[in-house]
């Protein structure tokens, strides 16, 4: 299994709406999809967000990334996120937020 972590620091608080729209239908396309789960996380200021998805294999990963609406949010993303960065890694299942956050340097 791979677990896909992807940190997301907005560029201001004005983004949050937007940012919110795109979230929002992705996680619902993640329940369609064959994303086995899912959860995301805010910082206590609410500029920095942090997504986890589960999934069995690269090419069902791929698959979702490259369509539908987190394709439309990854073109866009520039108008509301100036750093974005993904990690993946092999587990058998979501990892604490804890250490996902330690995999972006933060402790």
């Amino acid at each position: 299994m791979i677990v896909s972590i992807t940190k997301i620091e907005l560029n201001s608080y004005l983004k949050l709406i937007p940012f919110f729209k795109f979230n929002g239908q992705i996680i619902a396309e993640l329940q369609q999809a064959n994303c086995k789960k899912n959860k995301v996380a805010g910082s206590w200021n609410g500029r920095v967000w942090y997504t986890m998805t589960l999934w069995e294999n690269e090419n069902d990963i791929n698959a979702f990334y490259r369509n539908g609406t987190h394709l439309a949010a990854m073109k866009q993303s520039g108008k509301f996120s100036s750093k974005i960065e993904s990690r993946r890694i092999q587990n058998e299942d979501l990892i604490p937020w804890k250490e996902a956050k330690k995999l972006f340097g933060n402790n």
